[in-house]
């Protein structure tokens, strides 16, 4: 089997294709620093600003009548503790402490209904992010180019570059996964080759998720050693604060979140790489195989989740947007997208499912071809 390996890992470095998808990655995970201001200082000071211009006006507008005295009140301390945090921002200090003073008096309005505006699970998510952060003695910053490595990275898988790109760009990897195109002597040595079906299965497999691994990898290197030499490595344990369903909120690391996705993501992978083996029993031209599974993925993404039913519930297409699972929306990102209450564990078990099924599958028909 170490043969067979060999072998396909010198066709994927000779594939000029995958030079393509390294370099527009490459340019794909780098690009987003360049959008990113130069401070958070500029854009934290625009919203507490504005969030103490709105306090002065219902303040204003509540003057001249007696009965909303209360209402007056507790627009006058949020409009105060608004000022402090514009205080601490435009004097260079930690402005978490003055921010979780403000986020604490809008929540108590907000539920003793005074004030309308904020969703109360969005309210909450600011109060726990810096809460989190004066006991762990971290900035609670929004994206800048002063972010940490760390940081960066989860910022780009986050926000920036959707599941959907990772596996069009695997599916243009696996292209030519199980057909021999390096002439006759490749042939000769994958027909000559004494292993199994299956173990020749398993070395392509291998090949091929290790293949993309380490392109992903790469693709974020030069970002990444750039910006731990700039702004250091940064914290695993950075909490990142989220809603699925608008109502319980997800609290988990960037450890956490870095895992589930390249678990979830793997697994994706793996029903690609299987599908692809069962259409080659059928269509022989690789660039139709390619269009095929290419157009499905595209095609998904115009389908609604959950919308047929229970049925949908367990069609992995449903999900190749595994931020939809993973985070839903966050207090930092206007993403907002139900996910039916589908947990990540539950994902997790549905994609398993998939994966195990097609591996049989593909596995069994794969023993009628002659070559592979």
């Amino acid at each position: 089997m170490k043969t067979q390996i060999i072998f396909e890992y010198k066709r994927i470095i000779r594939s000029k294709i995958i030079w393509l998808i390294l370099c527009g990655l490459i340019i794909l995970t780098t690009l987003p620093y360049f959008g990113l201001p130069s401070s958070d200082k500029g854009q934290l000071l625009y919203e507490y600003r504005l969030e103490k211009m709105t306090a002065q006006q219902s303040y204003d507008s509540l003057k001249n009548i007696p009965k909303a005295h209360k209402t007056m009140k507790t627009m006058e301390k949020i409009n105060h503790d608004a000022e402090h945090v514009v205080t601490a921002l435009k004097n260079n200090q930690n402005y978490e402490g003055e921010a979780l003073t403000y986020w604490q008096s809008v929540q108590t309005a907000t539920e003793s209904g005074q004030l309308q505006g904020e969703q109360p699970v969005t309210i909450q998510m600011k109060i726990d992010r810096l809460s989190w952060a004066i006991t762990h003695k971290e900035r609670a910053t929004i994206p800048n180019k002063h972010m940490s490595a760390v940081a960066y990275l989860v910022y780009v898988l986050w926000e920036n570059i959707s599941t959907i790109v990772w596996l069009v760009a695997f599916s243009l990897i696996i292209i030519n996964l199980y057909i021999p195109e390096n002439g006759e002597p490749g042939r000769k040595l994958i027909n000559q080759l004494p292993l199994t079906k299956w173990k020749k299965i398993l070395a392509k497999s291998i090949v091929a998720l290790t293949s993309f691994m380490v392109i992903a990898i790469v693709s974020f290197t030069p970002i990444l050693i750039f910006l731990i030499i700039k702004n250091k490595f940064g914290s695993l344990d950075q909490l990142l604060i989220s809603t699925a369903n608008g109502q319980t909120i997800i609290a988990q690391s960037s450890y956490t979140y870095l895992s589930n996705i390249i678990l979830l993501s793997l697994l994706l992978m793996i029903i690609i790489l299987f599908f692809q083996l069962i259409v080659v029993h059928f269509v022989k031209q690789s660039l139709t195989q390619i269009g095929m599974i290419i157009g499905i993925l595209i095609a998904s993404q115009n389908t609604s989740i959950f919308s047929k039913g229970i049925i949908s519930n367990w069609f992995p297409l449903n999900y190749l947007d595994l931020n939809r699972i993973i985070i839903g929306k966050s207090d930092i990102t206007n993403l907002f997208t139900n996910n039916g209450d589908v947990s990540t564990e539950k994902l997790t078990i549905i994609l398993v499912v998939w994966s195990l099924g097609l591996i049989v599958l593909g596995t069994g028909l794969s023993y009628r071809r002659k070559t592979l």
